[in-house]
């Protein structure tokens, strides 16, 4: 889908489209069947958030925690942390005082595969603003990461 300012709506109309676009193709099937064709990455869409959230975490997650940051429900977290653990992409380990709670953290090779992806999505990236000023790049970044700040609370 292209999409290009109509003169007859208003500019938020034009951004919401734009963004909405964006995120469709960036988080689509056939964007990460791509992905995982080009960085060898052999997770799914939702395995390949819950790695890169723990790999962004200062510290290992509670279930909840990781909930939260994905938006989800804490069952399909804990449900994808074990299968995760069994590929060894993720490590729980129980909560000190409380055995009934575990903490999950990212392994070296979970690690790994966040890297790649990031690398090869970064590269499309790189390719896709070609020509784009250094400026325009983070005033981009700036009013994006202020769009999502709004969503998320």
């Amino acid at each position: 889908m292209d999409h290009t300012e109509t003169p007859d709506r208003e500019p938020i109309a034009d951004l919401h489209a734009a963004l909405s676009g964006l995120a469709y193709v960036m988080a689509g099937n056939r964007t990460h069947k791509r992905l995982r064709s080009e960085s060898g990455v052999a997770v799914d869409r939702g395995s390949l958030a819950l790695l890169r959230a723990l790999a962004a975490a200062p510290a290992p997650l509670r279930m909840g925690e990781l909930a939260e940051a994905l938006m989800v429900r804490a069952p399909h977290v804990t449900r994808e942390v074990r299968r995760l653990e069994d590929l060894g992409l993720v490590r729980t380990t129980p909560e000190p005082g409380d055995q009934r709670v575990r903490r999950a953290e990212v392994t070296d090779q979970g690690r790994d595969v966040v890297l790649r992806a990031e690398a090869t999505g970064r590269q499309w990236l790189s390719d896709a603003l070609r020509g784009f000023s250094e400026e325009e790049l983070r005033t981009t970044a700036a009013v994006i990461d202020r769009i999502v700040a709004v969503y998320r609370n």
